[in-house]
Parts: structure tokens; C-alpha cells; sequence
């Protein structure tokens, strides 16, 4: 029974809108509303019904409190509009699009009484429905109405001002078109009748499909959204357009009452199509009557897709177009559900496919062929071309005898999307697969997914439908190729990875690493990494022998900055602590910026991921030469080979290799035990500013021990460029102690243990009294020492020191004694020390004695 409430003009009377709102509501949109809260919406619903011009719509959002024991506030929006068709899910799709969840939503339909002011006078309750068409009320005197009230997520206030312009903007189409459907249908109606009374010079049997398909579309088949005619040229070109309807005006907003003769406004040209021109030309100056294909933009009426868009030619007498009327809509769910035999256009293309693979239709191929077009998918059936459909047609039919995954690609006719059906097997579909396939489809066409639909077929395959959206056409379709990647993605990450491993290590290794390790990637790593990059861990992690062992991998992804940098750590047993990693990666000069330990086997092995920034972008460009020099440095480091400080910086800022870089070290610990005042990032610091100086002393070493080429002349110029002092200090006190070697074993076959420089002492310059005659310095990660001799025939010994930063002193204090002592047996004395900096443990060192 309806409700009739008289309104006073505040809205505080809301028993009529309780009615309306919560009596006909769908099951669990008002389960859980107390009376508070249901005297809240009631009056929220009420306010924003109170006052509305004709023909316009009332859009309030307000705040949602925080109800009985719920934490959340949300927001909630009141629609007060003209009752017609597609207002809740325009809306709905809006909110969706937006990123907004809907918690409530309610839609009554009602009669209401307003003065000629716009105030509420009475409503009636009519209940809930989808409206009809057209806008006039159901009572005498009254008009019907839609009430919408809907609860949504929070959102800030900025978004809230762009989400009420939106529903705007959205209801403003829905008004234009349901307002011009009736001229939009006398449109459809009247360009099938000018086609009959002036048939394409086609055969007369496309002119008749064509004209029956028209007249289905008319039976309610067809969701007109927009419409647009527009006058041909002799040759062909679109030179004045004469009508613009629905959708397809100009200013949506002014939208004529049914019937009028309102002036028709042009499309606005990206609603219709993104077609370059060329193929627009080639359709218009064809004979052929009708095309069909998909609408550049998403429709915001209805359904959230690209519209559909049929394009019909109008003919003279003598057989040219003169004129060109588009359709903008969607096939309605009953249309989409009608057999292609009973559908005109498509009848006639299954039957040539049929006739042209010539199958028994009572054979059990026959029958399959039939099973197969029934369930293609009608929209791609509209579009394809009877050649391709039967490629397809043939496609699907092996995929029926042997499941597996297989594409087919079809081209928009105008170049603005690409149709890709991905058939994978039922037992291997998830979700994840088909994100990664729409990502490869993205990234192969260089476009944006525009869709997908998905449906789990009956015969054992999941059938993915997705459309991709491309700026300037798909250019060239290798459909083998995309075959391929879509079988590596589908056939299982585990065999996927042996395949790979194979071609990395051989058969026979990557046997023994699928039984090792293969198995034993975490879901996390899989979905980030491909199986070429796991391969290529497996046989890092294959080359250490227990958890001592380490192993470094240099790289760098598409996507990643200019001065980007990332680095795998492999190890075995145990992870590695950030306390430990950072800091040695700092001392490379590299910034830690994010780091993703992953794990094999719950804790076997181990694979840090670390992404990396460097001051300097040139240093990455050549990442090849790069990773030669900083992988085995940064290895020595972490192996304890080389130190760990700021002179592994001089790898990155100046071009220099482990070994390189670790002589400069060995020089300026040999400088701080003779007393320099400059600490180690002073120097490293002076090294890293003159990167050419720096290599030149390098080369300068090179030229002395092992013959192989320096420049003094270039070291003079660029050390008389340096600018500041203590700078200018540091690099020519590197020079003076270079010239000071007199021997170095820098350069044996295999490399020193120990890295030893015979000086003569006079020629270092600043050494305190007295100054030996020769002196041997050694260094290495695990021990420091120097001996100290005063003429050529010299005795003395060795002193452990516990004087790690001045134990030359300590010597040089004893061998003055040592002369003394020595001066009765030979000539002069000798004396050395040296520093343990790492000792074995006291258990090892028990069972090397």
C-alpha cells in the first residue's frame, strides 16, 4: 500500500522516506540499521529531497559517524533524480572507478508532489524498481522520482569535490541518453529504411543481412547510448556533420524533452573512435555497407566497457555514400545470448566458415564445430573477419582433442585495440597466471589492459578475453611468439626453471640443482623473479661450499633510475644481518636503498636482494665494465680478503680494481705508522676528487714493477692542478712513497698472501729519526708488520706489538738499543714487528701447533 506524508519544508516529518527507504530494500542493505540510524538516513535522504529544479539532479555527500560498536566512519551520498533507466549502476561504477567501496545502497522509486519552486509537497511510496523509460509520472500532477542513498568509504577532501563532478558528469549522460533514445531508434529505423530504398552496389545479399541486422539491433537488442550523422564528399571525406545525439552531443547537460526538435549538437570526436584516418578512408570509399568495431573511450552509462560502435553508409541512387550515421551502444544480455545462426551478419559468416571447412555437421568434428562457435564470444564474432574465424575455428577444435594453452589475436579494423583469447587448461588457471599474461599481452602490444573477461569452460579450459588498448596500432602480430611466452608462463614455474636451468648449466648440472634447490623457491620470490634470473641464483648459490662462502651478482632492471643499482648476496645456512651488509656496501660509496632476503628450503640457502643508488650516474653506464671490477672486490671483502673501509670506494669513484685499490691502502697504513696527520676518508676523500691523478699513480706503480706503462709527465700536470692543499699533500706524498719502492712482490704469479714494499727510507719524505737505511712494510687483511734495518749487513728480531697504529714507533725505539747491542757482532742492527688484526680461534690455533 503506498505511503503519503505531507513534508513540511525543513523535512523533519521523514516516515514517508522510512517507508520508501527501508520496506523495499534488498535483502542486507538494511539489516544491521538501528532506529538511530535509520532516523539519520531518513533525515539525510529527507534534506537532500527537500528542494530540486526540474530536470536536474541532487547530489549530497555528507559524514557517517561512528554507529554502536563500529570504528569506522564513512561517508554517505544522497541521489535525487528523475527516475529513469541505468542511474544505480552508472553510479555504482563511478564510485567503483574511483576506487570507492560501497558498504549500503539503497534505491526506492517514488512518486512525488513539488511546487513550482522545486520544494517537496508530498511524496508517495512506490517502492523499488529500474525505472522506465522516459520521465513522466505514474499519478496525476506528480512525477516519479529516484532516491539513491548510498554508504562509502572515507575519502579526502579534494577526492570528495572530484567524485560529486564525476556523478555529475555521469548522470548528465544517463539523462542525454535516455532522452534521446526514442530519436536515436527513429534514427536506427529510418537509416534501415534510406539503405533498403538505396541498396550498396554490394550483392544483394549483403545489403539484406545488413538491413536485417539493423532491424535486430531495433528490437530491443541493442542499448542505444549516442548516435551521429555526418555528410560525405566526392571523395569519400567526412565534410559536415548534420546530427549528434545522446552521448554523442556536445553538452550532454542540455538535453531536449522527448519529442523536441532541439538542435542536434556534433559528437565530440574522441567518444566515437581513435582511428588513425587512413583506415577511416579505406572503410568509407568501400562498398561496403555497415562496420563494426569498439568506441576509443569507456562508457560511463550502464556498463563501464568500451561501447560498441556500428558505423552504416547511406547511398544515392546511382550507388555512392553520401552520408554516414554511427551507432554508440551495447549489445543487450539477451543478444549476446542468441545462437549466430539466428543472429543476421553472423549467420551468414558461420555458414561460409562451416561451408569452407566442409565437416558433416552429424560427425562428431561437426558437431565440435558448432560447439565451438556457439560458445565463441559474440562481440568477437561481430568483428572478426570470416577468415580469421575459421583459423579460429580450426585452433579450438585441437584445443577440444588436447588441452593447452594457445592465443589468438585479432587487430581492431581501425588500429585502436587488440582482442586476444588466451585459452589455458582449467587445472593450471589462477589468478596470478592471468595477471601475468595480461601483463606480457600489455607489454608486447605496448599498450594498456583495457578489460578482461574471464569464463571456466566446460571442456577443461579456462578462456581469458583480454582487449588491449594501443596508441598507434599492434603493427605486425607474431602470434607463435606470443605462443611461446604464454606456454612458459602456464606450464609451471618448477619446469619452466629445469628448461632454463639447462640452458644455463647443461643437462647433467641442472639435474643436480633441481634436486638441490629447485623445488624450494618461496611463492614471494617466484612472483618476482623470472626463471632465467632463479637459474641464474641456482648456479651462484651452486658455487659455495658452506655458509663461509659468499658470492655477488651486479644488475640492473628496465625500469630502474639512471644512478640505480641492485646487487644479489648469495649465501648458504644463515642470512646475512643489514648491520653486516650495509656498512660494507657504504664503503663502496653505494647507498642502501631497500633490501628482499629470500629464502630456499626454509633457512638452506639464502638470496639478498639489495637495490642501490650512486652518486654518480656515469659510473652505471657501462655496467659490464662495472660489475667486472666491483663483483670480485666486493666478494674479497665479504670473503675477508680485503679490508673493509672507505678505500673500496676508489672501485666505484675511480675506476680502479680490488687489487689497485688495496696498494693505495697498503701505502697510506704504511704513511700512518711513519705519523701523517691525515685520517683515512681525508684520504680517501683527496683520492676520489682527482679520480685521473688517482690512476696515474696507479699506472705510475704499474710502470715501475711491472713494466707496463705510466705517464709521469701526465701525473705532473694533473698534480699541478690540484687546487687545495691538503689535497696536493696527500697525492704527492703518494708519488714520493711510489718512488720510494725499491721492490714490491705486487706482481708474483697467483698474487701475494701478503702484500711487502721494500723502501728506501731516505727518499719517504718526513720519516722521524733516526731514518733506517732500508725498510719492508707488509700488509695484508689478517696481519701488519715492518722491519726496520740500518746498513746493508744488519741483525735483529721480531716483536709482537699490540700497537696497531704505531708499532713502527715501538720498533724504531728498540732497534736504537738493538745498534747499541749489535755493534761488537756486525756493523748495525735490525729490528721488526708486527700486528695481528685477525687471530684464529683458540681452539684452532691449538691444533695448528
Amino acid at each position: 500500500m503506498a505511503t503519503t506524508r505531507q513534508a513540511d519544508a525543513s523535512g523533519a516529518d521523514t516516515h514517508a522516506f522510512a517507508a520508501a527507504l527501508f520496506d523495499s530494500a534488498l535483502p542486507g542493505e538494511a539489516a544491521d540499521i538501528d532506529a538511530a540510524a535509520a532516523a539519520r538516513i531518513c533525515a539525510f535522504v529527507a534534506a537532500a529531497a527537500a528542494e530540486r529544479a526540474a530536470g536536474t539532479p541532487v547530489i549530497v555527500l555528507g559524514t557517517v559517524p561512528a554507529e554502536g560498536a563500529a570504528v569506522r566512519r564513512r561517508l554517505a551520498l544522497a541521489i535525487v533524480n528523475d527516475d529513469m533507466p541505468f542511474l544505480v549502476d552508472s553510479v555504482s561504477l563511478a564510485l567503483t572507478a574511483a576506487g570507492v567501496t560501497i558498504d549500503r545502497l539503497l534505491h526506492p522509486i517514488v512518486d512525488v508532489r513539488r511546487g513550482a519552486d522545486g520544494r517537496l509537497v508530498e511524496l508517495y511510496g512506490t517502492g523499488s524498481g529500474a525505472g522506465s523509460i522516459g520521465l513522466a509520472g505514474a499519478r496525476d500532477g506528480t512525477q516519479r522520482e529516484s532516491l539513491i542513498y548510498i554508504e562509502l568509504d572515507r575519502i579526502g577532501a579534494r577526492d570528495r569535490t572530484a567524485l560529486v563532478a564525476t556523478l555529475h558528469r555521469v548522470l548528465g549522460d544517463v539523462r542525454a541518453a535516455v532522452g534521446d533514445w526514442p530519436a536515436m531508434l527513429a534514427l536506427l529505423t529510418a537509416t534501415t529504411r534510406a539503405l533498403g530504398d538505396n541498396p550498396p552496389p554490394v550483392a544483394p545479399h549483403a545489403a539484406a543481412e545488413a538491413m536485417a541486422f539493423l532491424e535486430w539491433l531495433a528490437a530491443d537488442r541493442f542499448t542505444l547510448l549516442g548516435a551521429q550523422v555526418s555528410r560525405l564528399d566526392e571523395g569519400g571525406g567526412e565534410t559536415r556533420v548534420t546530427g549528434g545525439l545522446g552521448l554523442c552531443r556536445d553538452s550532454p547537460d542540455e538535453i531536449p524533452q522527448t519529442g523536441s526538435a532541439a538542435p542536434i549538437r556534433p559528437v565530440p570526436s574522441a567518444v566515437l573512435s581513435a582511428a588513425p584516418s587512413a583506415a577511416l578512408r579505406r572503410f568509407l570509399t568501400s562498398p561496403e555497407p555497415l562496420l563494426m568495431t569498439k568506441a576509443a573511450t569507456v562508457s560511463t552509462v550502464h556498463r563501464r566497457v568500451n561501447p560498441d560502435l556500428i558505423t552504416v553508409k547511406t547511398f544515392d541512387r546511382d550507388g555512392r555514400a553520401v552520408a554516414v550515421t554511427r551507432f554508440l551502444g551495447l549489445f543487450t544480455s539477451a543478444a549476446l545470448a542468441t545462437s549466430p545462426k539466428n543472429v543476421p551478419l553472423l549467420r551468414r559468416k558461420v555458414a561460409d566458415v562451416t561451408d569452407a571447412l566442409g565437416f558433416d555437421p552429424r560427425s562428431h568434428t561437426g558437431k565440435a564445430l558448432t560447439h565451438v562457435i556457439e560458445g565463441f564470444p559474440r562481440e568477437e564474432l561481430f568483428e572478426t573477419t570470416p577468415e580469421r574465424l575459421r583459423t579460429m575455428a580450426l585452433g579450438l577444435l585441437s584445443l577440444l582433442d588436447r588441452p593447452r594453452p594457445k592465443l589468438f589475436v585479432r587487430t581492431d579494423a581501425f588500429g585502436g585495440f587488440v582482442s586476444v583469447l588466451a585459452y589455458i587448461p582449467r587445472d593450471s588457471y589462477t589468478s596470478g597466471i592471468r595477471a601475468s599474461v595480461g601483463a606480457m599481452l600489455t607489454k608486447a602490444f605496448a599498450g594498456t589492459l583495457a578489460r578482461y573477461e574471464v569464463e571456466l569452460r566446460a571442456e577443461g579450459l579456462a578462456r581469458v578475453h583480454y582487449v588491449i588498448a594501443v596508441a598507434s596500432g599492434a603493427g605486425e602480430v607474431d602470434e607463435a611468439a606470443l605462443d611461446a611466452q604464454l606456454n612458459a608462463l602456464v606450464r609451471g614455474w618448477d619446469d619452466a626453471l629445469e628448461t632454463a636451468l639447462v640452458a644455463t648449466a647443461g643437462a647433467a648440472r641442472a639435474a643436480r640443482l633441481m634436486v638441490a634447490y629447485g623445488t624450494g623457491f618461496s611463492a614471494s620470490y617466484r612472483a618476482q623473479y623470472s626463471v632465467d634470473e632463479a637459474a641464474t641464483d641456482l648456479v651462484a648459490l651452486s658455487g659455495l661450499n658452506d655458509d663461509s662462502g659468499r658470492a655477488v651478482l651486479f644488475h640492473r632492471r628496465d625500469d630502474d633510475a639512471p644512478h640505480q643499482l641492485r646487487l644479489k648476496i648469495y649465501r648458504l645456512g644463515r642470512i646475512i644481518a643489514l648491520s653486516d651488509a650495509v656498512p660494507v656496501l657504504e664503503n663502496f660509496g653505494l647507498r642502501v636503498i631497500e633490501e628482499f632476503p629470500f629464502d630456499l628450503d626454509d633457512g638452506a640457502a639464502w638470496v639478498h636482494d639489495f637495490l642501490l643508488e650512486t652518486s654518480d650516474a656515469a659510473a652505471v653506464a657501462d655496467l659490464d665494465a662495472l660489475r667486472a671490477r666491483l663483483e670480485p672486490a666486493l666478494t674479497a671483502v665479504l670473503l675477508g680478503v680485503q679490508e673493509n673501509d672507505g678505500f673500496n670506494a676508489l672501485v666505484i669513484a675511480a675506476g680502479l680494481d680490488a687489487e689497485a685499490a688495496n696498494w693505495l691502502r697498503a701505502y697510506f697504513r704504511y704513511l700512518r705508522q711513519t705519523g701523517i696527520a691525515y685520517g683515512l676518508m681525508t684520504v680517501v676523500d683527496a683520492l676520489r676528487r682527482y679520480p685521473a691523478v688517482t690512476r696515474q699513480l696507479i699506472d705510475l706503480f704499474r710502470d715501475r714493477f711491472a713494466g707496463e706503462g705510466g705517464n709521469p709527465v701526465a701525473l705532473d700536470a694533473g698534480l699541478a692542478a690540484v687546487t687545495a692543499i691538503d689535497d696536493d699533500r696527500i697525492l704527492r706524498l703518494y708519488r714520493a712513497v711510489i718512488v720510494a719502492t725499491l721492490r714490491t712482490n705486487a706482481f708474483v704469479p697467483g698474487g701475494p698472501e701478503a702484500l711487502a714494499f721494500k723502501l728506501d727510507s731516505h727518499a719517504v719524505p718526513g720519516l722521524p729519526r733516526p731514518v733506517p737505511y732500508r725498510e719492508i712494510w707488509v700488509f695484508s687483511a689478517r696481519v701488519e708488520g715492518i722491519h726496520l734495518r740500518y746498513g746493508p749487513i744488519a741483525r735483529g728480531g721480531l716483536r709482537w706489538s699490540d700497537r696497531r697504529d704505531d708499532f713502527r714507533t715501538e720498533v724504531l725505539g728498540l732497534v736504537k738499543a738493538q745498534k747499541v747491542k749489535n755493534t761488537v757482532i756486525v756493523p748495525t742492527g735490525a729490528k721488526g714487528g708486527f700486528y695481528p688484526k685477525r687471530l684464529l680461534a683458540p681452539a684452532s690455533q691449538g691444533a695448528s701447533q
